[in-house]
């Protein structure tokens, strides 16, 4: 079961029918295995405080709350 709570802060689940794009530079893919440069690459995108990226899942923090998102099929079929 997913959890509610990360870091004392709530966890919003986001509908499968909400994406996000981000671009991810071939440099930071040679220093950095792919969840790490997308997480990167999400934290430098305006109104986005932390991000953590898992072959399952995408949280991103805004303000006091994590939202969930599925992890895009390039992280999850690449573990």
């Amino acid at each position: 079961m997913p959890k509610t709570e990360l870091d004392g802060l709530p966890v919003v689940e986001v509908p499968d029918s909400e994406e996000i794009t981000v671009a991810v530079k071939a440099d930071g893919l040679r220093e950095a295995d792919i969840k790490d440069a997308i997480a990167t690459a999400l934290r430098q995108q305006r109104g986005v405080d932390d991000a953590r990226v898992s072959k399952r899942e995408v949280l991103i923090r805004r303000g006091d709350q994590w939202f969930r998102y599925g992890a895009p099929k390039r992280v999850s079929s690449r573990e």
